[in-house]
């Protein structure tokens, strides 16, 4: 739940920031289907239910298929989750809702200079790839990795594929 924030940093305070791996992080407002989504699960972030929400999420952006394939691994499962446990249910809720309620800011990317790997899942639909695409001939010289197959956490469901984007960035970078 990072990208996005990553981009804006890169942006608006360029010398906190070296360089960029966006994985699925759309600068734009989110579509009305994933706002009215959002209306109706807010009530489990706010009863503290954040399991609830963490599968309720994945459901929307991989499928059942896929929650079901991370439920069936209970130690990364636990330890993914575990990390929305980090939150109160206050800082949970600013997060989601300033995501949710998001504007476009895209023409703000255009002012990134430092290196910028974006990797998009083919399959995902926000960001879909032609918002991808958009994102990345937005900023100067960065670099778009589309994993045709690939949802919106294309690092969990080809997790070698895009190791490799990153392993490769990094030592472009000379990191």
């Amino acid at each position: 739940m990072g990208a996005a924030l990553s981009l804006w940093l890169a942006a608006h305070h360029p010398a906190r920031v070296r360089a960029v791996i966006s994985i699925s992080g759309p600068p734009y407002a989110p579509p009305e289907d994933d706002k009215r989504w959002w209306a109706s699960h807010r009530h489990l972030v706010e009863s503290g239910e954040f399991e609830a929400y963490f599968d309720a999420n994945v459901r929307l952006r991989m499928g059942e298929d896929a929650l079901a394939r991370f439920k069936a691994r209970p130690e990364r499962y636990t330890a993914v989750v575990s990390t929305l446990r980090r939150h109160s249910v206050a800082s949970l809720l600013a997060l989601l809702d300033e995501t949710y309620s998001r504007t476009d800011w895209l023409a703000d990317c255009s002012r990134i200079r430092c290196p910028v790997q974006i990797i998009a899942g083919g399959q995902d639909h926000f960001p879909d790839v032609e918002m991808s695409r958009r994102l990345a001939a937005t900023i100067p010289g960065a670099l778009l990795h589309v994993v045709p197959e690939g949802p919106h956490f294309p690092n969990r469901s080809h997790r070698a594929e895009v190791q490799e984007v990153i392993r490769a960035f990094l030592a472009r970078i000379g990191l």
